[in-house]
């Protein structure tokens, strides 16, 4: 059997030779793929010699860095995942007011810089919060294990509800209505017939929260404080000390634990069925829970999401605020500093859009070869097409810096390298919208145009791209929002000419300039929301919509 396949698969690799312009698309992503993602990962993990990688375990410090991200990935996964379970039984189980505010909730840490919860915790809670030195006259030490906790839950809990949500939301409640015919109570039918159903989306999302906790530089390095982990002891090997080979070192751990979710969210969460209903569904009402249970759930998630709403309402506030914690008087200033650096802004801009229609086109054509042309080798390019997931972004920014700065390709201090780099950082997010919409396109649509002749450029050209117009737009969007508040990409590639806006935050903060901070990011964020409200009044038009 094995021999038989691999004779098949060599029959597919040569067949290629008839169609010369597919083959060498092939060659090219290959190559392209492979000269900006795996070349800056060899070299980075090159910059030092095996031997060197035992400082993370002889290096108190080290090893202490290591057990503190492993830590907080634990605490920060299990908190996301609950939050996230609770806020999706709510929306989709419970009839219960607010549920279009508990989704609004969800969204504003996605369209947003991945830091703000951090920068607004620290107005809210901190020395001079408005809470805590405001209203209780108390000084308070928000820095550390508990205030990172607590910042990175908010934070990404929307990632991983993003994926339960879409699994809860298609449990058909037939199946428990028939689990409760048969005699079962509402425990015995939340444990042996909802939950078993949840577990694939559980799982998803437990493994989307701990590698976005896991690889989170923004909200450590302003809240962290004391606490040593693996992001921020790089950045600081670099910019404190200019030692790139430790820095390299300590990058290079994020990869092991990153790899290993990247290959359980691969190869087992990825294999298993999120369909649980086939064939026309019927509609019934959610089986009303105890009363205890579902005003609890509904106390839950209106208390996090105040808690939210309080964090970005304090973002306003700071934005327009002359000098916070002293004085609170109006002001336009800091908004007329965002105008003075509206060039950081339009780079921001810039580079996520130029990012995200190349990511967006290499996605879709990537896709429309895995799933549509037997080439022999498409399991390697759907590979090829998700590695960029298991690479943290400071991983790929910082192999970028060592790849590319010296001759023949020397990128470092251009605007090029930041599209680049954004580019394959954001190509995993594209791809998967772009088969999510070719599996949607029946083999008879292309076979009809082979069949009249048209060979696999022009059936592509003239009837799966036009077919594509939603895939590709949800890409582009989903991407630009993730490229415009992005920060660990970047904050090892960027030059004075290509600053961006979140690296202008993370030096207002360090500066302790709260007021002009703020008003960044309100002015990322408004730029964010604007692009997702246009896009998802025109996806619904077409029948279409983002997956958030």
């Amino acid at each position: 059997m094995a021999k038989y396949l691999k004779k098949e698969k060599l029959k597919e690799i040569k067949r290629l030779g008839n169609e010369p312009l597919l083959l060498l698309t092939i060659v090219f992503i290959i190559l392209f793929t492979s000269c900006f993602v795996i070349w800056p990962v060899v070299r980075l993990i090159a910059l030092a010699r095996p031997s060197e990688f035992l400082v993370l375990f002889t290096n108190s410090r080290w090893a202490r860095s290591l057990a503190n991200s492993l830590f907080m990935m634990v605490i920060s996964t299990v908190s996301c995942t609950v939050t996230a379970f609770i806020f999706a039984y709510t929306i989709t189980r419970l009839d219960v007011p607010l549920k279009r505010f508990f989704r609004f909730i969800t969204l504003l840490p996605i369209v947003s810089p991945p830091f703000v919860v951090a920068l607004s915790y620290i107005l809210l809670f901190g020395v001079q919060g408005i809470i805590t030195k405001g209203l209780f006259g108390l000084h308070v030490d928000v820095y550390g294990v508990f205030g990172l906790w607590v910042v990175q839950t908010v934070t990404f809990f929307p990632y991983a509800f993003s994926i339960i949500i879409g699994v809860m939301g298609k449990i058909s409640t037939n199946l428990e209505y028939a689990a409760y015919n048969m005699g079962a109570s509402r425990w015995q039918v939340f444990k042996d017939v909802f939950w078993p159903l949840c577990r694939p989306g559980v799982a998803g999302g437990v493994l989307m929260a701990a590698i976005n906790v896991l690889t989170d530089f923004g909200n450590p390095i302003m809240i962290g404080g004391d606490l040593a982990l693996l992001p921020t002891e790089a950045y600081m090997q670099i910019v404190g000390w200019y030692d790139m080979k430790t820095a390299a070192i300590l990058a290079s751990a994020l990869m092991v634990p990153s790899f290993i979710i990247f290959i359980l969210n691969r190869f087992w969460v990825g294999r298993r069925s999120y369909v649980t209903v086939t064939g026309k569904e019927i509609s019934l009402t959610p089986f009303k829970p105890h009363f205890l249970v579902k005003w609890g759930l509904f106390t839950f998630c209106s208390i996090m999401s105040a808690f939210v709403l309080l964090v970005y309402g304090s973002l306003f506030i700071g934005a327009f605020t002359r000098a916070w914690g002293y004085d609170w008087s109006f002001t336009m200033a800091n908004m007329g500093y965002v105008w003075e650096k509206f060039r950081e802004v339009w780079n921001s801009i810039k580079y996520a859009a130029l990012s995200s229609i190349l990511a967006s086109l290499l996605a879709m054509v990537l896709a429309y070869i895995v799933q549509k042309k037997s080439v022999g080798i498409n399991k390697f390019l759907d590979f090829l097409a998700v590695l960029p997931s298991a690479v943290p972004g400071m991983f790929l920014g910082l192999g970028f810096v060592i790849a590319f700065n010296t001759p023949p390709l020397k990128l470092t201090g251009t605007g090029l390298i930041m599209v680049l780099a954004l580019m394959f950082w954001n190509l995993p997010t594209c791809y998967s919208a772009s088969i999510a919409g070719i599996q949607q396109i029946g083999e008879s649509v292309e076979d009809a145009a082979l069949n009249l002749g048209a060979d696999s450029f022009q059936s592509f050209k003239d009837v799966i791209l036009p077919l594509l117009r939603i895939p590709f737009l949800s890409g582009f969007v989903l991407s630009f929002l993730r490229s415009v508040t992005c920060l660990s990409v970047i904050i090892f590639i960027y030059s004075p000419r290509t600053t961006v806006g979140t690296a202008s935050i993370l030096g207002l903060v360090s500066n302790g300039l709260w007021g002009a901070a703020a008003a960044f990011t309100v002015v990322l964020i408004s730029i964010a929301f604007s692009v997702l409200l246009l896009t998802n009044r025109f996806l619904r038009k077409h029948g279409g919509s983002l997956n958030l």
